[in-house]
């Protein structure tokens, strides 16, 4: 069965996260993603990141699966002369160089659209290719700080970095999505297209209406934990045996959970009428929750709250959610043989489509496509091809 991008050709000049993550989703949507690593040692994720025992990284197939590999040393005399082949049989290019870099070389997107004047390039990088920043190296934990993420983040007067690389991840999704649009519009103008996605407007995308929330309230927006601003008891409460979180926003949650504990008195007190007469003195409605939860399992407890229709969730860890039944009916966790590591588990694309099958290969080694790429698709002679390998190009 086709898939909604099979045809479409995909050239990944990227590392790391964004850039990446993009380029996966593409392939899982059936585009042929070509993706370009140095030779020798791969991309930073490959070469960097944590390893097996046999040196093999245990970080990389995360982000690079349904893709083709192929090495370019892009240093190399003969590196453009690649790309711009490269280009003109593809499609989209992906790349997260900081901006500048590329032009530098001579393959920015205004040298590469005469190649190619129906190429989408989406370029991913921490501030865009405009700005005053658009210049500064930038880290998923940077954009976090800067974008107002973090502020928001973490206990009271205590910023936090989130767990996952969130900006990282985002801008890729958001890469993904601008690439697909833009193919809409060549499809219906014939013209290709420059993508400039910001890793920090990625991050002030996640911030709900708290712009909106300080211009009209005054009020800046900060941190409060696992809390809610405006709603209580809202929280993580030890159980025997690990962490629930309760979240009793509405009044009727509040009534439910006053019952299951016991305590049905607590719901017609006056000062408990309201989320905002709660909030104001939820340290010690928390403190009755906190109480009463250390008693019981966490699945107990989530029996009784579910059968209350009291909004509640177990904190799970990372092993705990791999063996959850809910994650094994939706398989939302899939499973590929890669060499060196056996069985890999990675999350499956997140959609489920009715009749649509999304590809399921696993992420290349390093250079695995490259005689079925160079020969194959650019036309060069095994002779060519043996003299690139042997000068470092490929």
């Amino acid at each position: 069965m086709a898939c909604p991008l099979q045809g479409i050709r995909v050239f990944e000049l990227t590392h790391v996260i964004s850039g990446s993550v993009a380029g996966m989703l593409l392939g899982d949507l059936g585009a042929e993603v070509i993706k370009a690593e140095r030779p020798g040692v791969g991309e930073f994720y490959r070469e960097e990141a944590l390893k097996n025992e046999a040196g093999i990284s245990i970080v990389f197939p995360t982000y690079n699966r349904n893709k083709k590999g192929i090495t370019l040393n892009l240093k190399a005399p003969e590196a453009r002369e690649i790309v711009h082949r490269l280009v003109r049989e593809s499609d989209i290019m992906l790349e997260n160089y900081r901006p500048g870099v590329l032009d530098s070389m001579g393959l920015g997107y205004e040298a590469l659209k005469e190649i190619n004047p129906r190429l989408v390039m989406v370029s991913i990088s921490g501030f865009g290719q405009t700005g005053p920043y658009a210049s500064k190296p930038a880290y998923d934990m940077t954009i976090s700080a800067i974008s107002g993420f973090m502020s928001m983040n973490g206990p009271p007067g205590q910023p936090t970095k989130n767990g996952p690389a969130v900006s990282d991840f985002l801008s890729g999704i958001y890469g993904c999505l601008a690439a697909m649009a833009a193919l809409r519009h060549r499809d219906r103008t014939g013209e290709g297209q420059h993508v400039d996605v910001s890793m920090m407007d990625c991050g002030m995308s996640l911030l709900d209406a708290f712009f909106a929330q300080y211009r009209f309230t005054g009020v800046e927006p900060k941190c409060c934990g696992n809390r809610r601003d405006n709603y209580a008891p809202v929280n993580a409460y030890p159980t025997a045996d690990g962490y629930i979180y309760i979240a009793a926003t509405l009044n009727k949650h509040w009534t439910a959970l006053a019952k299951t504990m016991g305590r049905g008195a607590l719901a017609q007190a006056p000062e408990n009428e309201t989320g905002s007469r709660r909030k104001s003195h939820e340290e010690e409605l928390e403190g009755i929750v906190a109480q009463w939860a250390k008693g019981y399992t966490t699945v107990q407890l989530v029996k009784m709250l579910e059968a209350a229709n009291v909004p509640c969730a177990p904190v799970q860890s990372i092993s705990q959610v791999m063996e959850d039944p809910q994650v094994k009916a939706r398989q939302s966790i899939l499973e590929f043989e890669y060499p060196g590591l056996g069985s890999y588990p990675v999350t499956a694309f997140v959609p489920k489509f009715s009749t649509i099958e999304v590809p399921k290969k696993r992420a290349p080694l390093l250079g695995e496509n490259n005689e079925e790429v160079y020969c194959g698709m650019l036309g060069y002679t095994h002779e060519q091809f043996e003299r690139l390998k042997q000068c470092g190009t490929v």
